[in-house]
């Protein structure tokens, strides 16, 4: 394990105390309403959906952008089922609105750790996966937008379960997500942020993917990042990588690029 990957390690033996809240079937798959613990703050919600029978089925992780919520993938996630995917998706801490914004506006040191904290819950959500005895563990992919790309990127770096990314409209900076939301962030202030943040950037991780495939979906409409700063999340992605525009926003992204995606993870699989 290199330094960088041990930032993100974390007990992989503490119990995961799933729970189930409730079953919905939906055109014959099972959407199941599940919590499980975080590694240091509450209980992670997410949705588990499942295809009928007993598999061996690939897994797939889904976490939405800033304004969404484990709903966010749901259709997407059904349709997956009906081609004999299993997929978790996750409340994300940002689902939580102001809270999650108060605590990303502070100080640079506690944003980073809890980013770590966050990552680290995220290697939660493939143990889970992982666990099901009937996901194929050598088929198991991540699926982020925005934030979720960010996170997807350390992730694709740092943990060989995963054989397969997914990234929409992210960046590889966690600094140009902090320029975005706090104008007033310059100056030495700037420097300072970027120079504390930048052990964890997607950046830093993804080059380190390899041999797991990338798969990066971007808007041409996108108001919040250059294509430049997407190119550059592009270009520092290991091989076998791949790239596809879209005439979306950064949020319409997810209905344009639907299609598209889910044609790509069943190449990945075979299925």
């Amino acid at each position: 394990m290199n330094q960088m990957d041990e930032i993100f390690s974390y007990n992989q033996k503490a119990p995961l105390n799933q729970e189930e809240a409730g079953i919905e079937y939906r055109n014959g798959v099972s959407v199941h309403d599940i919590s499980y613990a975080g590694l240091k703050e509450g209980r992670i919600r997410a949705y588990l959906v499942i295809p009928p029978g007993n598999g061996p089925f690939a897994g797939v992780i889904f976490l939405h952008p800033g304004p969404g919520s484990r709903s966010s993938f749901l259709d997407e996630a059904i349709t997956l089922a009906k081609a004999n995917v299993i997929c978790l998706l996750i409340d994300a801490p940002w689902a939580n609105g102001p809270e999650f914004g108060k605590r990303a506006s502070g100080r640079p040191e506690d944003v980073r750790d809890w980013f770590i904290e966050i990552a680290r819950d995220l290697r939660r959500a493939i143990d889970l996966i992982s666990s099901l005895p009937s996901v194929d563990i050598n088929r198991i992919a991540f699926v982020g937008h925005s934030l979720g790309a960010l996170f997807a990127g350390i992730l694709s770096g740092v943990d060989k379960r995963i054989k397969a990314s997914v990234l929409m409209a992210g960046v590889g900076s966690f600094t140009d997500v902090a320029q975005l939301n706090m104008p007033t962030l310059t100056g030495g202030e700037l420097e300072k942020y970027k120079t504390i943040m930048e052990p964890i950037d997607p950046v830093r991780h993804i080059k380190n993917a390899a041999p797991m495939a990338l798969f990066f979906q971007y808007g041409l409409q996108d108001v919040f990042f250059s294509k430049q700063k997407f190119l550059d999340y592009y270009d520092a992605g290991s091989f076998p990588k791949s790239i596809r525009w879209y005439n979306a926003d950064h949020y319409s992204l997810n209905e344009e690029g639907r299609a598209d995606r889910i044609e790509w993870l069943k190449e990945c699989f075979q299925l």
